[in-house]
């Protein structure tokens, strides 16, 4: 559920992909066990395979006021038929989940797989968000057959949702360029213009033609009927 404890600011979370499998998986799944208290408001509750976006769910548990950390959330899947492999990967209105590269096994200290990492991207061409999140889904691996332990009865796995940094990094850039653009391409007349005092009282004087420039009506008159 949202909200259910936040991280401290202080407190840095970053375990192995090894104590992922074997200290929260292993135990809760095989060993039957609760969660450790010590992973209180650290690994959550949620589906991240639901209607709800990514986006919104980082917010909720208070993604961006955590300094270089992911957030952990116990997570079940939903296969897509009773009998098959193959599971639900929709998200939010109208996202999903994509592998963009092959998942990869984690191995103990004996070199024995322990389980699997599918490393999942957010896709929505129609959203702003398309490509900006990360989703990381650990499951156990266990048998020489190579499945994962995530069969109809085990079908629990923990995700590690990230955010891409640097898409909206790069996407708040390429929001400020335009406006950088037009203050490059503003006038320099403009960008330097202060206005002039105004002209002196000799000034004023040396602009003003002298009257006799337009002469007027009863002057011509004058002129021309001179006075004995």
């Amino acid at each position: 559920m949202a909200n259910s404890g936040h991280v401290s600011l202080a407190f840095r979370f970053h375990p192995t992909d090894q104590e992922i499998i074997r200290s929260i998986l292993y135990k809760m799944l095989v060993e039957r066990e609760p969660l450790n208290l010590s992973y209180k408001g650290i690994v959550h509750d949620e589906d991240l395979f639901g209607t709800k976006e990514p986006w919104k769910i980082w917010e909720d548990y208070g993604g961006d006021q955590l300094h270089d950390q992911d957030l952990y959330f116990l997570c079940q899947l939903k296969r897509l038929n009773f009998s098959g492999s193959r599971t639900h990967r929709k998200v939010g209105c109208e996202g999903s989940w994509r592998e963009g590269v092959a998942s990869k096994l984690v191995y103990d200290g004996n070199a024995n797989p322990i389980g699997r990492i599918r490393q999942l991207r957010y896709k929505n061409s129609k959203s702003e968000h398309h490509g900006g999140w990360y989703l990381d889904e650990y499951s156990l691996f266990v048998g020489d057959d190579g499945h994962d332990q995530t069969t109809l009865d085990i079908n629990f796995v923990i995700c590690r949702l990230r955010k891409n940094h640097r898409k909206y990094h790069m996407d708040a850039q390429k929001t400020q360029e335009p406006e950088r653009a037009l203050e490059r391409e503003a006038p320099s007349s403009l960008q330097n213009f202060s206005p002039s005092p105004p002209p002196s009282f000799e000034q004023l004087v040396a602009m003003t033609p002298p009257f006799w420039a337009a002469p007027l009506p009863h002057m011509v008159w004058l002129f021309r009927y001179p006075l004995l």
